[in-house]
């Protein structure tokens, strides 16, 4: 029994000595594992690491070359541009500053010895734009030879101690002449000493964008001058021509203007002459048709009831009034024509000189009645009388066709409901008549073309186009001005400008 209880345990033993045997061997494997990954992983590490130095080198030197190519890009773009030397120079400046992120930059330009330009406290940094540095405009100023007078062949670099940040750093700084006693400077300073040599390479590429820049602004400057010269000597000479072309047109429609005033005048007096007489008939017989009646009614009877029947189915009160309304309006209109004929006549001698002393509150208020019948069911006409009156000398038909027909074309352009307002001022020497109205306005185009003659924006047969060319001339013709202020879906200012009359107030 002893004995197979020792084989029992030595059995037991020799299994763990097996297991324990297993384990180190195990053990021992999973050791050489672990330092094998352990070799590779650090093996690895380096070769990211190495790869990742490399690429951020590479990056770095590409963005390096695309800040250069940026630069010598704009500093390109810079030579079309239509801007003046200044403004050339600020541009090769600001480029510079933010090619070389540089702390900041200063522009100078000298002239007989003088700084013109850049003798102030400002310098132009590269985060934050322009600002207020004493203490480095100073240092960059102090730094540059402005008494030089022969431009640099490369940028210069001096080497210099910051009083902002107390470390050393550099002043670069370039020269170019502009003209014989002008000189322009571009001074930059960095941030700290470190400088690369291929900077400065391209930063040299300024010199040659300078020179052809600055070549091609002056050649580009008397171009437009003399394009200028030129335009002016056409828009002159198409002036000219617009003059003499009107002028004929004016002479022209003198002509025909005395013409027709002559053909009007003698078929426009017998209707005049008619229609007073046929009002004065009229009445005659209205007044017999009264007694007629008043003895109809004495009578009575069927004579009575006969007449009230007639007077009833030819609605013969009615009609008297209708036809006494006519009358008056037939009269208004032929006194109208014969106004228009008047201005008609006196248009056609301008030259007459037969000028009186106005008097523009009269003017205005004609104007107005002659206008009643257009404007009386359609707009509000409103009249800013002054308290004094003021007078001006002009040929009365001529003035008022001149008025009629602006009122006119205020009406006309007002919508129904909408006011129209005149009025009259005084500016020293001159007294203004108004011509205000909340019409649809004008585009710049119409009112640029408004005083050419046979010009017109009315349908077909309601507007020949002459009344702002009559009226343009017209106004000249006694020393005054037409002035049109117009605004779409606003509304027109026309103001008509004479000298007062001598001894007027």
């Amino acid at each position: 029994m002893g004995d197979e209880n020792d084989n029992i345990a030595n059995h037991k033993i020799s299994e763990l000595e097996a297991r324990v045997n297993s384990l180190e061997r195990q053990l021992k494997r999973q050791k050489l594992a672990r330092q094998s990954a352990e070799a590779f992983l650090e093996t690895y590490s380096q070769d990211a690491y190495l790869a990742n130095q490399a690429l951020r080198k590479s990056l770095q030197a590409s963005k390096q070359r695309e800040r250069e190519l940026l630069y010598l890009s704009r500093s390109a773009s810079q030579l079309g541009a239509n801007s003046s030397v200044a403004s050339f120079i600020y541009s090769a400046l600001e480029s510079a500053v933010e090619f070389c992120q540089a702390s900041c930059g200063k522009a100078i330009i000298v002239k007989n010895g003088k700084v013109i330009m850049g003798n102030d406290d400002k310098v132009l940094t590269f985060d934050r734009g322009w600002v207020e540095a004493p203490a480095l405009s100073s240092l960059i100023l102090d730094e540059l030879p402005l008494t030089l007078t022969e431009s640099y062949s490369h940028w210069c670099v001096n080497a210099v101690e910051r009083p902002d940040v107390e470390c050393e750093a550099r002043v670069i700084h370039f020269m170019h002449q502009l003209s014989g006693d002008e000189f322009a400077w571009l001074a930059l300073l960095t941030a700290d000493d470190n400088l690369e040599e291929e900077t400065l390479y391209i930063l040299d590429t300024t010199k040659h964008y300078l020179n052809f820049g600055l070549r091609d602004k002056d050649k580009s400057h008397q171009l437009s001058s003399q394009k200028a010269a030129i335009s002016s000597m056409e828009k002159d000479r198409k002036h000219l021509e617009e003059r003499l072309v009107s002028a004929d047109k004016m002479a022209m429609l003198g002509q025909l203007a005395a013409g027709i005033a002559h053909e009007i005048n003698n078929p426009i007096g017998y209707v005049r002459s008619n229609t007073a007489v046929a009002k004065d008939i009229f009445n005659d017989y209205q007044s017999a048709l009264d007694q007629i009646g008043d003895l109809c009614r004495d009578a009575g009877g069927h004579i009575a009831e006969t007449f009230q029947k007639l007077e009833k189915d030819f609605s013969l009160e009615d009609s008297a009034k209708d036809i006494a309304e006519m009358f008056e309006e037939s009269s208004e209109g032929i006194e109208r024509i014969i106004d228009i004929v008047k201005a008609l006549r006196s248009f056609s001698y301008p030259s007459s000189g037969n000028l009186a002393d106005i008097s523009a509150t009269e003017a205005m208020q004609t104007a107005i009645k002659l206008t009643n019948n257009l404007h009386r069911y359609k707009n509000t006409v409103n009249f800013n009388a002054p308290e004094h009156d003021i007078l001006f000398k002009g040929n009365a038909g001529q003035i008022q066709q001149v008025l009629v027909n602006f009122l006119t074309n205020a009406i006309y352009a007002t919508a129904q409901g909408k006011s129209i307002t005149l009025s009259i001022e005084v500016d020293g020497p001159k007294v203004r008549l108004i011509v205000e109205d909340e019409g649809e306005g004008m585009s710049p185009e119409v009112l640029n073309k408004i005083f050419t003659p046979f010009f017109t924006t009315k349908p077909p047969g309601d507007g020949t186009g002459l009344g702002m060319s009559i009226s343009l001339t017209i106004v000249e013709e006694h020393n005054g001005t037409v002035d049109i202020y117009s605004t779409e879906g606003v509304g027109t200012r026309v103001v008509v400008t004479f000298p007062i009359a001598t001894g007027d107030s």
